[in-house]
């Protein structure tokens, strides 16, 4: 009985968790190229516009990398860095509430603006498949040369998502003299625990803590 109530306990308990980032922290990779992430560098024209998106480890906010993105702009196009990870099929679930945030550095020159936005999605097209909207609205956001971290909380997924794609994207405009650049590390999404699964934790550690002694 206590080992089917533990049981139980387990799967509500990693049920709640199931929502990760692969390699947020951008530790694992070869050379620029960092495992589980889409870089994205669009860039155009003849006259010399540049977009980066590169694993660095020059100046992580923690382990040995981060993400360097930069851009340079061209009167004849404005270029765009981006990373992208969309989490895996079934790792969220409907309704319930998620925590997203990452560490950013950088200076945003001229022309140059800062965005993420984590998009909810149906991976197995069980309901119909794509976007099933906005978990944050796309969010400008401003840099300095120290770290700050960037997070919003209480995401409410809904019942037609099961993963998420996150989007950091630096732009510039198309003109000389249009750059930018940031370092994107530490990024993270995750469930937040619910009042029940809490309890039913701790009641967990209580069977568990109960079986061994007996």
């Amino acid at each position: 009985m206590r080992t089917a109530s533990f049981a139980c306990v387990l799967a509500l308990s990693a049920s709640s968790a199931m929502a990760s980032v692969t390699n947020g922290g951008f530790e694992l990779g070869t050379g620029d190229n960092a495992d589980n992430w889409n870089q994205l560098e669009i860039m155009a024209g003849t006259l010399g516009a540049t977009a980066n998106a590169d694993r660095s480890n020059a100046n992580p906010h923690s382990g040995d990398y981060a993400m360097d993105l930069s851009v340079l702009g061209a009167p004849d196009y404005g270029p765009v860095a981006e990373i992208q990870q969309q989490l895996a099929v079934g790792s969220v679930i409907g309704g319930q509430s998620y925590d997203f945030s990452f560490w950013g550095t950088g200076n945003l020159g001229p022309g140059s603006v800062a965005f993420y936005e984590v998009l909810w999605f149906d991976g197995d097209a069980s309901d119909g498949g794509g976007p099933q909207g906005s978990a944050t609205g796309l969010q400008s956001f401003a840099l300095s040369n120290t770290y700050a971290e960037y997070a919003m909380t209480g995401l409410i997924a809904p019942t037609t998502a099961d993963t998420v794609l996150i989007q950091i994207r630096l732009v510039t405009g198309a003109f000389d003299g249009a750059i930018g650049n940031m370092t994107v590390d530490d990024v993270t999404f995750s469930a937040v625990p619910t009042p029940a699964s809490a309890v039913l934790f701790g009641l967990g550690g209580f069977v568990a803590t109960r079986r061994r002694r007996a």
